[in-house]
């Protein structure tokens, strides 16, 4: 006996875990509205499973018009190459989280069919404890195992010693200049958990008077935050890290309001409200490059 309120709720939730990390990976922009409108429509693939099995929309051509329909609800179309890297995205993203569920199969012994759009799970009644366990405990454990992979593999989109065009904006003002990821850059504020970029002294000049950069400088030599600006009070922050030598220290980095790099693709990669840690003095000797950048800006940044 099926019972298929209880598998529909199943596979709502499944589509939707799956669209949320297809979202994650191609940083395409949609509202969480669209993303369950998209999974409503996906999860319908049980009903149409069930009392429509002669239909040719549970072909593998009618799967796939199915999920093309599915990814135009999921994302505002922008062009038709935007539209197909969703597209294939989704179904690298189905088959990926899928196969760590057929991993799991043996050992919990839950019937699992896959389908295009999305995964439609049968168990006799509402299921048995192992099989409620594996949907409550396994299929969050492969989902999360697989965004931090694919993740990972995105970072690796912005080359390492590339120079980047950057754009630093702060309190209403604007700085162009040139970045270069660094792949030994993994700091982050312990207690906002902020990407930390580090910025030299011809960035902090664009920003900061004459007076108030003497005055930073005072700061950073004595830690003392009664010497801060009052301009910057609410802008500047302390960020512990460890120095080469293994001995801890203190950076003082400023809150931007965002900063904005220009990809290969020519696609603008931002992230708003980052850190932009302070270098007295320059990051080059022949000015190349004023700013480095974080390798996890294209993970967690924002694509346009």
């Amino acid at each position: 006996m099926i019972y298929l309120d209880a598998v529909w709720l199943l596979n709502f939730l499944v589509d939707g875990m799956i669209l949320i990390i297809t979202q994650a990976v191609t940083k395409s922009y949609t509202t969480m509205r669209r993303i369950m409108f998209a999974a409503l429509i996906a999860s319908l693939i049980v009903p149409l499973t069930i009392f429509f099995s002669d239909s040719w929309l549970v072909s593998p051509l009618g799967k796939f018009a199915y999920s093309m329909i599915i990814i135009l609800a999921a994302f505002p179309y922008k062009s038709i190459a935007v539209y197909l890297r969703n597209l294939t995205s989704f179904y690298f993203v189905t088959f990926a989280i899928g196969g760590a569920l057929f991993a799991s199969h043996f050992f919990l012994r839950m019937n699992v069919q896959m389908s295009a759009p999305g995964m439609v799970t049968f168990s006799t009644g509402y299921g048995d404890p192992i099989s409620w366990m594996f949907v409550l405990i396994g299929f969050p454990v492969a989902w999360w195992f697989t965004k931090q992979r694919l993740q990972r593999i995105a970072i690796l989109k912005l080359k390492y010693e590339e120079i980047y065009d950057v754009i630093l904006e702060w309190n209403g003002k604007r700085a162009a200049s040139t970045g270069l990821v660094d792949s030994g850059n993994h700091l982050s504020d312990p207690l906002t958990n902020k990407l930390v970029f580090l910025g030299d002294e011809e960035v902090f000049r664009s920003f900061v008077t004459e007076e108030e950069w003497s005055e930073l400088k005072e700061v950073e030599e004595s830690y003392d935050i009664n010497r801060i600006p009052d301009s910057l009070q609410e802008s500047v922050h302390f960020i512990p890290y460890k120095g080469a030598s293994g001995e801890r220290k203190l950076m003082l980095a400023l809150q931007l309001d965002k900063i904005e790099l220009v990809s290969d693709e020519k696609k603008k990669i931002s992230m708003h409200a980052p850190l932009l840690g302070l270098q007295f003095g320059r990051l080059t000797d022949d000015d190349s490059y004023h700013v480095l950048l974080h390798p996890e800006m294209m993970q967690k940044g924002k694509v346009a």
